[in-house]
């Protein structure tokens, strides 16, 4: 993208929780805030050199860094100096623009990726990003963000079980047999697999270890960490006295193995029992989603999830989709953009665990989701949507749609993961319908699928993005500095 076609994207974009405008005017201190508020949170943009578009007009927000270019030199040497722990993935480019003044000028554009820690000034104060305010956080707030990061670790604390009583006995032999340590003491063997902590007769196992292997982790955690199941007729909930559910709602419960099992095995029940459909010389249930896709996607949730969060995760089946919901937003420095390429294991314990069965539900080779997207598109179906938190805060929301795709959606797609948005002429111009309506129908359609939304009412004004994209991916590889690339590439 050149330039100025960046420029015309920020300025039509709202300050929200990934992007905001600053003066060079500004108090380096105060800009600081909202590094820290950024990293804490989902990352983001700063543009420096543009002013508020609540404050000024689209003519007059182009006041450029000279207005203050001593506030901007300070800064970029305090970020170094004034974040604890240190800022590491960031990095910053120029844009070429003419100011207000008609001279020629740059704004400064800072490119903050969500962080694995939690980050504050060194005077203390922490902040979070929540729409477009930095909001200030206690120690409560904190601590739940450091779970949620997985900075602190909840499969690695105390349960207060100090007895092996209540464990699945043939479950913890299987997996005893699985790794080939089946002559090892109980205790010993978890002690050396980070389930257990202590010394000679003196034990007691770790969260990891109940959710594992004890027959119910949630009585004795007291905490809710199953999988709710619930099954609709049609396309969605219906809010009467007579709620249009397959099967009464439930849930399952146990060790984290059987519960993935047994989720694996209500979709097969539901694939078998699907109407069938005629296609060609044979018929073919009508629920199309593939169970690998599936079992990548329950899997996913049971391990990645933050038990922390006392919830369930929540399955819906539709007749057109299955949602998955999982207790905790993204983890580490994992967004929607790089979670196909990208990998952080907020529960290193549970994902080792599992992957070291025999009939392991997770390869752990960093292609889970990567390979569900491509399974999906095997079968002609739109690839897996991830909701971002911007729009789902605090909880991982994945739909896999049971649909075939649309031929035109894939160049449409495309088109926007390269340009941020398009409008209906452009959608005409790349797939060839020259109809309008028809292509506002097609529109409309991906919209109700939600695999777009739509800005803006007027028709001379209005366009289309995919969900909660705030600004092109193309920028990110744009020229940053190095911190970018130390530890984890863009996205």
């Amino acid at each position: 993208m050149k330039d100025e076609e960046i420029v015309k994207i920020f300025l039509d974009t709202q300050e929200w929780q990934t992007f905001e405008c600053k003066r060079a005017a500004i108090k380096p201190s105060d800009l600081l805030e909202t590094v820290v508020a950024f990293a804490n949170s989902d990352g983001g943009y700063i543009v420096v050199g543009m002013d508020d578009p609540v404050k000024a007009p689209v003519g007059k927000r182009l006041l450029g860094i000279s207005e203050n270019a001593d506030n901007v030199s300070d800064f970029l040497k305090l970020i170094d100096k004034e974040i604890e722990p240190p800022l590491i993935l960031w990095g910053k480019f120029e844009l070429d623009v003419v100011n207000i003044n008609g001279q020629a000028d740059k704004l400064l554009v800072l490119n903050i990726k969500k962080s694995n820690d939690v980050h504050s000034l060194k005077k203390g104060d922490t902040f979070l990003r929540k729409g477009r305010q930095n909001v200030k956080i206690g120690s409560t707030e904190i601590m739940r963000l450091k779970y949620e990061k997985g900075a602190i670790k909840f499969e690695s604390e105390k349960s207060g079980v100090i007895s092996l009583e209540n464990l699945d006995h043939e479950l913890l032999s299987q997996y005893k047999k699985d790794t080939s340590s089946t002559g090892l003491d109980d205790w010993q063997f978890l002690k050396d697999n980070g389930l257990a902590i202590g010394e000679g007769n003196k034990y007691e196992l770790t969260k990891a270890g109940i959710m594992l292997f004890g027959k119910n982790p949630s009585v004795a955690l007291t905490s809710k960490c199953g999988i709710k199941i619930s099954h609709y007729y049609g396309t969605k909930p219906a809010y009467t006295d007579k709620p249009n559910f397959v099967t009464r709602p439930f849930t399952i419960e146990g060790p984290l193995m059987k519960q993935i099992e047994q989720a694996i095995e209500y979709f097969r029940k539901i694939v078998k029992s699907s109407p069938p459909k005629l296609s060609g010389a044979s018929f073919n249930p009508t629920f199309l989603i593939p169970e690998w896709a599936f079992q990548e996607a329950i899997t996913n949730a049971v391990i990645h999830r933050n038990y922390f969060v006392q919830d369930d995760i929540q399955v819906r089946f539709f007749d057109d989709r299955v949602e998955v919901e999982s207790p905790g937003t993204y983890p580490g420095h994992i967004t929607v953009e790089n979670i196909r390429t990208e990998r952080f294991a907020r529960n290193p314990l549970v994902l080792r665990t599992l992957n070291r069965f025999q009939t392991a539900p997770n390869l752990d080779i960093g292609e889970g989701v990567d390979r569900m997207f491509k399974v999906m598109k095997e079968k002609n179906l739109y690839e897996p949507l991830f909701f971002p938190p911007t729009i789902r805060p605090n909880t991982v929301l994945l739909l896999l749609l049971n649909i075939h795709k649309i031929e035109y959606w894939d160049t449409v797609s495309k088109y926007l993961d390269e340009n941020y948005r398009i409008t209906n002429k452009m959608a005409r111009e790349i797939t060839g319908v020259q109809d309008v309506l028809k292509m506002s129908r097609l529109l409309r359609g991906w919209v109700d699928k939600e695999l777009l939304e739509k800005i803006g009412k007027a028709k001379k004004d209005c366009y289309y993005r995919k969900p909660g994209q705030e600004v092109p991916k193309g920028l990110f590889s744009r020229g940053v500095d190095n911190k970018m690339d130390n530890g984890v590439p863009a996205a």
